[in-house]
């Protein structure tokens, strides 16, 4: 697999040689004599090819990646240019998002990144919400030099007059002598994540965000277009939203969500169409190519469609040109690379998940503890604002700047327990996302499958010294934040905070500060926030003794008993959060039922398995389980809401 992989992305001149061994993912590549055959079933048959990138966040350089080098505009600028010389009727199509996320975007405002899209040759973009970080005015002046069509239907820019006029509700491409329609969008969540609008909006919101798209849609097949392709940065679930609500979408470009799609999504439409979704994940790891036939009638053939997605890795060929452009503009930042500030002894990690993450944390302390002074015992970090991880190894300041690329700024504050529930509630209210918030001086313990605003179980508290307590609604903590959320950034509403400090310290110096002060790092493992399931746990007597009942555990999942001093945030496995303090796992290699179903009787007896701690007199009185799935594709592992045995 190593060998074929390289293979992918490595596009030399002769790329249909290349590609008769190409293989991704163990999937074989056909040549590209093969590969145009795709669409040759009928003379009437028309073959449109799309090559596309989305959310590429100004990662002009390559970067590392889990210890490998990736990305790099150089690389993706040759993987299109060949693509294009060899299917002269490509398209080349960013989903948006290109600002916002290195030292050249935070210098030169995205002139390297509209300079970039025109050097490649591409064709079509779509605006993405990080544009406008630096005002709707800025995002103006740098599309003024775009050589590439710039499309999108549903903002509403006539404040910014200079920006209205560059921007097309849909452009109509001619390919093979027909017509193919192509119309842009922008997420509906544009308003709560974009900064700097400067009186841009969007034209519909809410339930009836989609109405403008669907209006640009038919105002197309009006014209006589029977082939539309939306260009979005919606995000994943936006656009099975769109491709459900507007069946006359042959296919969506997508961005947004970072969703990397090894397949595409095909959404079926009861008149027999489908709608294709793609999306190529962010920062220019991979390029899609996109290959729709259509039949006569305008009705693409799935079976004869294809898609694949090329990684750009250390293997893949650069483009000279687009390598010294780059290497220029980089040249006053070569001092930050070389500037170490410490060294991490592994992979900082920053998924998507529903605990607490070692990137996250690490963000989170070095908020809290730039607070010192203030008396800062509690910070929040929404995960957007986080932009890249850790390596292993030197930590540079450079490094530090992609991660925290955002001009954000440290706000304290003070704001009583009921502000606090309610930004928790917020930062757990739709799941996973950029809004989701990691902390530092907090313990979450909540339910996912409860109501937006019911979600927490409970929230502990650092009283500064290292002890937690629940949350008092009317109590007063000392909190840091970013001011990019403490004003409004997804959402979140701090009305009630006094005593508000703006200082002028950035995230990313806060982080280079705080990594200085422990220039040894090791990865935390999760042990602040924890997602369970309440009602699942229940302790019944039995005579003298007590018995276990657990229900609703994924079928046969394996079971492991887990005991606490309290409730809390701690970890198993060194790995894996359970919802108690002090957390010890009692016995482990058990097994639910096909139902879903486990009880363990002599639950006393077994609690005396727990090592207390001698010198604090602790005790375990309360106890968890965690049933993991039996099969990694079946359900998410089950943690049971912990439950006294007192």
């Amino acid at each position: 697999m190593e060998a074929n992989t390289k293979k992918t992305v490595t596009l030399g001149i002769n790329l249909k040689n290349l590609l008769i061994g190409l293989c991704f993912m163990g999937v074989l590549l056909s040549p590209p004599s093969v590969v145009s055959s795709w669409a040759s079933e009928t003379d009437k048959d028309l073959t449109l090819t799309i090559i596309h990138t989305n959310d590429l966040h100004a990662h002009e350089e390559p970067f590392l990646d889990n210890g490998k080098m990736v990305g790099g505009m150089s690389r993706i600028g040759y993987i299109i240019r060949s693509l294009k010389k060899e299917f002269p009727d490509a398209l080349a199509v960013d989903a948006g998002d290109m600002f916002q996320g290195s030292l050249l975007y935070s210098k030169f405002k995205g002139d390297i990144e509209v300079n970039l899209l025109n050097k490649i040759g591409y064709d079509i973009y779509t605006i993405g919400n990080h544009e406008f970080d630096d005002g709707a005015k800025n995002l103006a002046q740098q599309l003024e030099k775009a050589k590439f069509d710039i499309i999108n239907c549903n903002l509403d820019a006539g404040a910014v007059p200079q920006l209205e006029k560059l921007i097309k509700p849909s452009v109509v491409k001619k390919i093979g002598g027909q017509s193919i329609g192509f119309v842009g969008a922008m997420t509906p969540e544009f308003e709560s994540v974009a900064t700097n609008l400067q009186g841009v909006k969007l034209k519909a919101k809410h339930d009836q965000w989609i109405q403008p798209i669907q209006e640009e849609v038919s105002n197309l097949k009006s014209a006589g277009v029977d082939k539309i392709v939306l260009v979005t940065h919606c995000g994943i679930d936006a656009e099975k939203q769109l491709a459900a609500k507007i069946p006359a979408v042959d296919a969506i470009i997508g961005g947004h969500s970072h969703t990397r799609l090894e397949k595409p999504i095909i959404v079926k439409h009861h008149d027999g169409s489908s709608t294709t979704i793609v999306q190529t994940g962010c920062y220019g790891r991979a390029v899609g190519f996109l290959q729709l036939t259509f039949d006569d009638k305008g009705v693409v053939k799935p079976s004869l469609s294809k898609y694949r997605l090329f990684d750009v890795t250390a293997d893949t060929v650069e483009a000279g040109d687009l390598k010294e452009y780059i290497e220029q503009a980089a040249a006053p930042f070569a001092a930050l690379t070389r500037e170490i500030v410490g060294t991490a002894s592994d992979y900082f990690e920053k998924r998507n998940s529903l605990c607490d993450t070692s990137m996250g944390d690490i963000v989170c302390d070095a908020i809290r503890d730039s607070g010192k002074d203030y008396g800062v015992t509690i910070a929040f970090q929404n995960r957007g604002g986080i932009r890249g991880v850790l390596q292993k190894g030197p930590i540079s300041v450079a490094q530090i700047e992609q991660i925290l690329p955002f001009e954000n700024y440290v706000v304290y504050a003070t704001v009583t327990g009921k502000v606090i529930r309610r930004v928790v509630e917020h930062s757990l209210a739709d799941g996973l996302g950029g809004h989701f918030a990691d902390v530092s001086g907090l313990k979450i313990i909540w339910d996912k499958s409860k109501p937006s605003g019911e979600r927490t179980v409970l929230i502990l508290a650092d009283d500064g010294k290292g002890h937690y307590n629940p949350i008092e609604d009317e109590q007063k903590y000392k909190m840091a934040i970013n001011h990019y959320n403490f004003e409004g950034g997804e959402s979140y509403d701090f009305k009630g905070a006094t005593d508000v400090v703006k200082t002028k310290t950035r995230i990313a110096d806060a982080l280079a500060v705080y990594i200085r002060k422990h220039p040894d790092l090791t990865p935390q493992k999760p042990n602040r926030i924890v997602c369970v399931k309440e009602g699942a746990l229940q302790i019944k007597k039995d005579g003298s003794d007590k018995t276990l009942i657990l229900n609703d555990a994924p079928s046969s999942a394996r079971i492991s008993i887990v005991a606490g001093t309290g409730p809390g945030v701690s970890t198993i496995y060194n790995a894996f959060p359970v919802p108690l303090a002090d957390a010890q796992v009692l016995k482990t290699g058990l097994k639910a039922s096909s139902a879903g179903y486990f009880y363990c009787k002599s639950l006393t007896r077994l609690m005396q398995a727990y090592r207390s701690d001698e010198e604090k007199g602790q005790k375990a009185s309360w106890v968890s389980i965690v049933a993991h799935p039996s099969r990694r594709d079946s359900d998410h592992t089950v943690v049971a809401a912990p439950v006294s045995i007192r």
